[in-house]
């Protein structure tokens, strides 16, 4: 848990700042995400899925890295850590199991989720990574690293 208090900026009332900051960092992302929201939620009455809306996000980030399009990563990754420094439990949560293990497992073993995104992660998105793994898969691969 981080920082579930009065002080976040980040919080489940105001979800659509997590997703706007997320995909500012990418032209077609935000274009994507804007579009899969006008179809899934036309009517802005329907209960928006946040963990489904993260999958989208996630497939994004998984065609791009089989693509070889990382350019934008960077600045993605940036936004994740800044997510996670000053959110609730719930919003660090949705980061977790929405987006990273989306993430894990879109890619699949075709991506190198144990350390192929350490070019990117940040210290605190790293340790969030890295104990998802952990709590799907134990802690041994740690020692492949070497």
């Amino acid at each position: 848990m981080l920082n579930n208090n009065l002080n976040s900026i980040f919080t489940l009332s105001e979800i659509d700042k997590v997703f706007n900051l997320l995909v500012s960092t990418n032209t077609e992302l935000k274009e994507c995400f804007d579009n899969y929201l006008l179809k899934e939620y036309p009517t802005h009455t329907t209960e928006r899925l946040y963990y489904v809306d993260c999958g989208l996000i996630s497939r994004f980030i998984v065609d791009k890295i089989k693509s070889n399009q990382t350019d934008s990563l960077k600045d993605f990754f940036i936004k994740v850590e800044q997510v996670l420094l000053s959110c609730t439990e719930e919003i660090e949560n949705l980061i977790v199991v929405g987006l990273f293990e989306g993430i894990q497992n879109i890619g699949g073993r075709e991506i190198n989720y144990y350390f192929g995104f350490d070019q990117w992660l940040l210290p605190i998105s790293k340790k969030k990574w890295d104990d998802l793994i952990d709590s799907w898969e134990g802690s041994s691969w740690r020692k492949n690293k070497l």
